[in-house]
């Protein structure tokens, strides 16, 4: 009875050591992401790539270790843009003040409500979209540090800071423009 062999993988050069290589990716991957656990799924990450690549190319890999920091180098690269670009949308009554917001005459609101309304709308659009996440969680939602790192996946020291320049940021484009009207009168 004839067996049929396996498929080769791609043929690595003399010298593959996966533990050797995983210590020294982890330690690339920490350096650059700060992050312990984000770091281990990525090293992970970087693994797979590298081995369904093998899979499919014959070449033999001589520098797997260059190699592997080169596939690291853009799943880093790919984390960092999608945590950039990740919208967060939250649903709360934060949301429905919002909405109502849009409307100044349903409330019956004086003129100076609409615009004070306004003026905070146009300083919270200028916050970075984490920062403003940050805020949003303890300051609009009162969260603490530890739910707000849970809800938005940031670390607890992570959204103390978001929240700490939030805040600077909103007294200090709200404290200049506020003086700046009272100037004006």
């Amino acid at each position: 009875m004839n067996k049929i062999p396996p498929a080769n993988p791609k043929p690595l050069a003399s010298g593959w050591n996966i533990e050797r290589y995983s210590a020294l990716l982890h330690a690339y991957l920490m350096r650059r992401l700060r992050r312990p656990q984000e770091a281990q799924d990525l090293t992970q990450e970087v693994f797979a790539r590298f081995l369904r690549k093998c899979a499919d190319d014959q070449d033999t890999v001589r520098d797997p270790l260059g190699f592997l920091l080169g596939i690291a180098a853009n799943v880093v690269r790919e984390s960092l843009y999608d945590a950039r670009h990740t919208h967060v949308t939250i649903d709360s009554d934060l949301a429905d003040q919002a909405a109502a917001a849009a409307d100044p005459n349903s409330r019956g609101e004086t003129t100076e409500q609409v615009g004070m309304r306004e003026d905070i709308l146009n300083a919270l659009s200028k916050l970075p979209k984490n920062h403003l996440t940050a805020w949003l969680l303890v300051d609009g939602e009162e969260m603490s540090y530890e739910e707000a790192s849970n809800a938005s996946g940031f670390s607890r020291n992570t959204v103390s800071a978001y929240v700490t320049n939030a805040r600077a940021k909103l007294k200090l484009i709200l404290g200049d423009y506020w003086a700046h009207k009272e100037r004006r009168k």
